[in-house]
């Protein structure tokens, strides 16, 4: 579909879709002065409800309701031939969003129930499904046009007041909500997203956060070609679950974000199913995560021996000035990997991961298996740092990944060669890097290591995590 729609000779931009009801498509969209929600209408089929004319309807609604006095928001175009609408835009959570994620919609009954009033006062009911309603400044906003004539079985008390909490009627509906879909490039963005909410939501979820999505996604060892198999469960086009493989097939991450639980064992199911190898599948949980613990025992996985540890250092004592002090002659550097000499960048790393010594050994490989380092999206130079020797060779390097608005920073990856092991290199790049994200607003760093290298720049053990295996 085009990015842009016009209604009445304006031209709109979409910007994100809000909804989809069984008469139309909804968007947030722009003329470039205003936002406003543009509905398109479709006609696909639907078995329990028969139309008229849909465009038609909206316009007699909008009377209708106005008519009453709901508050509402204003119409602002009406475009038969195109069947769209535009109408105000009325910001803030709807009703529906705020009982998914926990939150009370009591303090909102009381004007729910004057809405009804007025309604049925005019011979109407609303469409009381709390999709429809959005709190702005405390006030309830009925955002959609649909009226009906009244009649009891219909009205807000007989059903609608069904939806207005966790009642097994709203669970219902919001598995109804939720699609299953495979992963495509065009979700990157949305399951960065995702993993941001997760961690926001739980921060012991940070093993699995969006830099190490970001970090795995562009390395030259992940099979791109696979991806399809990361399977996503979404809700309205936000993901709201995911299934990943780590690197390779037989280890995976699956996570929900909390008002979605319920879906956590189909997540699961999915992961064995598709993203295991010859030996089974392999999921790390929290040692404090009981209710995961208990999904994964329930599914038939297992305790295995590895485990993994996530270490948190506060930045708040982090100097504000610079202070990275390293050995004569070795001079810092911001190194972006997709723009140096790849045979360069490779060999610090062969050698920083121990791989070896022999450059031999090493060029024989890289012929082999060189693979272009692809630029990553969110990638900050200023955040990857290394060392260069006197001789100007690459020597050390760290990279800390700094999302605005989540207050961490995430450190991937950490490695100084064996010949200038010891010489304090490494930590000074870290301190560097520390400062520059604290400068960007972040609060803390996590590292998944145990390592006592890091212990003594101020990190604290903070989460176990165990692998529970299934063959």
């Amino acid at each position: 579909m085009n990015e842009k729609l016009t209604v009445c000779g304006r031209e709109y931009e979409r910007l994100r879709l809000l909804g989809q009801g069984k008469g139309g498509y909804s968007w947030l969209v722009s003329d470039g002065r205003a936002e406003a929600v543009l509905k398109q209408i479709h006609h696909e089929p639907c078995a329990y409800y028969a139309f008229g004319n849909k465009i038609e309807a909206e316009r007699f609604d909008h009377e209708r309701l106005e008519r009453a006095g709901i508050r509402m928001p204003k119409l602002l175009a009406l475009d038969v031939p195109a069947e769209r609408i535009v109408k105000e835009y009325i910001e803030g959570p709807t009703v529906f969003e705020l009982v998914r994620d926990g939150l009370s919609a009591e303090p909102y009954l009381p004007q729910v129930r004057a809405m009804a009033a007025q309604a049925r006062a005019a011979g109407l009911n609303l469409d009381y499904f709390p999709a429809n309603f959005v709190v702005r400044d405390g006030l309830l906003w009925y955002v959609d046009y649909e009226c009906n004539a009244y009649s009891d079985e219909w009205n807000f008390e007989n059903w609608g007041i069904r939806y207005w909490s966790r009642t097994p009627e709203f669970e219902a509906a919001l598995r109804g909500r939720v699609s299953f879909r495979p992963y495509t490039d065009a979700d990157y963005e949305a399951v960065c997203a995702f993993l941001t909410a997760l961690v926001r939501a739980d921060e012991s979820r940070v093993n699995w956060n969006w830099a190490r999505f970001e970090w795995m996604a562009e390395h030259p060892e992940f099979d791109k070609s696979r991806t399809a198999s990361i399977g996503l469960w979404c809700e309205d086009g936000r993901v709201v679950g995911a299934a990943i493989y780590d690197m390779y097939f037989g280890e995976a991450f699956c996570g929900v974000l909390p008002a979605f639980g319920s879906l956590y064992p189909e997540v699961l199911d999915y992961a064995y199913r598709e993203l295991k190898d010859d030996a089974g599948l392999r999921i790390a949980v929290c040692d404090g995560d009981a209710a995961g613990i208990g999904a994964l025992r329930a599914a038939g996985f297992k305790p295995a021996e590895q485990s993994e540890t996530i270490m948190e250092k506060d930045l708040g004592t982090v100097p504000d000035e610079a202070s990275a002090l390293l050995p004569e002659g070795v001079c810092l550097t911001e190194l972006d990997p997709s723009r140096e000499d790849l045979k360069d960048v490779q060999w610090l790393f062969w050698q920083g991961f121990d791989h070896g010594s022999d450059r031999a050994e090493f060029e024989a490989d890289f012929e082999k298996t060189a693979q272009e380092l692809r630029p990553r999206q969110h990638f900050d130079p200023a955040l990857s740092l290394a060392a260069r020797s006197p001789a100007g060779e690459l020597i050390s390097y760290c990279c800390l990944w700094v999302r605005p608005g989540t207050g961490y920073a995430y450190v991937e990856p950490v490695c100084t060669v064996p010949a200038w092991r010891g010489k304090g290199i490494a930590g000074a790049l870290l301190q560097e890097a520390f400062r520059r994200a604290k400068a960007r607003g972040a609060e803390k760093a996590f590292v998944i290591s145990d390592l006592a290298f890091y212990e003594k720049l101020g990190f604290r053990k903070k989460y176990h995590y165990t692998f529970y295996w299934k063959a």
